[in-house]
């Protein structure tokens, strides 16, 4: 005679485990995110830079600069052609990019090389202008993060 207690509990231990599996996945590629590079913003002249490391051959794609805070429906973005990096710097005339006293922007840029996912750098930069000199502030995690590449 077979005890069904021990046939019950067997159900249940083998349900919770199989639908664990289903319910978080397993890992792997898709499981894992990535952080977008960051770097800080200075003053050349009247623009405003943004330095990055390693730029030989890359070129601005697109650009996004938003207050912080702002809805992703509610944010501005556009595809670059008339931007380059010059010296290791990536600049931004007052008509590009004109940020006011005391306000926190979130400025976001791709920069591409050749082709394929590796050549993408994918940047986001906190702004933010105190007493006339512009500077960086630190990001929340969650501002620099991607669950896709």
């Amino acid at each position: 005679m077979i005890d069904r207690g021990f046939y019950n509990r067997n159900i249940v231990i083998s349900t919770l485990i199989i639908s664990s599996v289903f319910l978080s996945g397993c890992p792997g590629s898709g499981d894992r995110g990535w952080c977008d590079e960051t770097t800080k913003a200075v003053h050349k002249g009247n623009d405003v830079c943004f330095p990055i490391k390693n730029a030989e051959g890359y070129i601005p794609t697109y650009l996004s600069v938003n207050l912080r805070y702002t809805p992703r429906t509610e944010q501005k973005n556009r595809i670059v052609r008339d931007v380059e990096i010059s010296n290791g710097m990536l600049c931004f005339s007052p008509d590009e990019f004109s940020p006011a006293e005391g306000k926190e922007y979130i400025v976001k840029f791709i920069l591409k090389n050749g082709g394929g996912v590796d050549s993408i750098r994918s940047f986001v930069v906190a702004v933010k202008v105190v007493n006339g000199n512009v500077g960086s502030f630190q990001l929340h995690n969650i501002e620099m993060a991607r669950s896709y590449q």
